[in-house]
């Protein structure tokens, strides 16, 4: 793989870092392909992940509720996969769910009490 000197480390995917890594240390074994390339980049990957607009991942950042990743020199990133992992995290259950949730509830509690 060829890499344009211009181009920032932080701005390529971990599929190149594994490509380079092979390349310069091929008695390394081979590392499994992930099913799922994980993208790591600044607001704008945020951005088009969540739908939400640059000022409010601004105050869900600074409240503490969305995650990120912190560099050294003050910068923000975000990881595709953590914020997927997040965004999922707020799903809503069914009601199906709630009602199974309620029995298995009642069971434990009735264990309990024996």
């Amino acid at each position: 793989m060829k890499i344009n000197p211009e181009k920032r480390l932080i701005d390529l995917k971990v599929s190149d870092l594994v490509e380079i890594l092979h390349q310069e240390c091929p008695r390394i074994p081979a590392i499994a392909q992930v099913s799922e390339e994980d993208e790591i980049g600044g607001y704008e990957i945020a951005e088009r992940i969540t739908g939400y607009s640059r000022q409010t991942l601004y105050q869900l950042k600074s409240a503490g509720q969305l995650p990120y990743l912190s560099l050294p020199n003050g910068g923000v990133r975000f990881s595709k996969k953590i914020i997927l992992t997040w965004l999922l995290s707020h799903r809503r259950l069914t009601e199906a769910e709630v009602a199974e949730k309620a029995i298995e509830f009642e069971f434990k509690r009735k264990l309990r009490r024996k």
